[in-house]
């Protein structure tokens, strides 16, 4: 009777799996950094009391004093049309809150446009962005 001699296989780790697991949670976490957007144009906000401040995720439109727009950190050219282009392309939904950093010696146009932009489009999730002031 003939045996066939028995072939010792080596152990192995497959690194494959391990490499998807790894890229999929560094895409999760790209996805989810939240990235400061209010520093594309340098804005002085008001300041205000808040009871409580809150942070909120959604598209960020920053207004500067000389009345230019920025929308999640890309600059955008003054006109309705531009603006709502923006906006629409960065909310993700009729829920989308839109948070406005609007300098406190912006141009009251400047800010009319936004809120017009941002309500002919659908957003109406609208909030203005303020700096806590400090009671003493």
């Amino acid at each position: 009777m003939r045996f066939r001699k028995r072939t010792v296989e080596e152990p192995e780790i497959n690194l494959v799996p391990m490499i998807d697991v790894l890229l999929m949670t560094l895409i999760f976490l790209i996805l989810t950094t939240s990235f400061a957007h209010e520093s594309s144009l340098k804005v002085e906000l008001p300041r205000a009391h808040p009871n409580k401040p809150i942070k909120i995720h959604g598209v960020h439109i920053v207004i500067d004093s000389a009345g230019t727009f920025a929308v999640d950190g890309a600059l955008v050219a003054g006109t309705e049309q531009s603006i709502m282009q923006a906006l629409a392309a960065h909310a993700h939904g009729p829920d989308t809150p839109v948070i406005v950093y609007a300098d406190r010696n912006a141009p009251y146009r400047a800010v009319v446009h936004a809120l017009d932009a941002a309500r002919r489009i659908g957003l109406d999730r609208i909030v203005f962005a303020t700096k806590v002031r400090k009671t003493s």
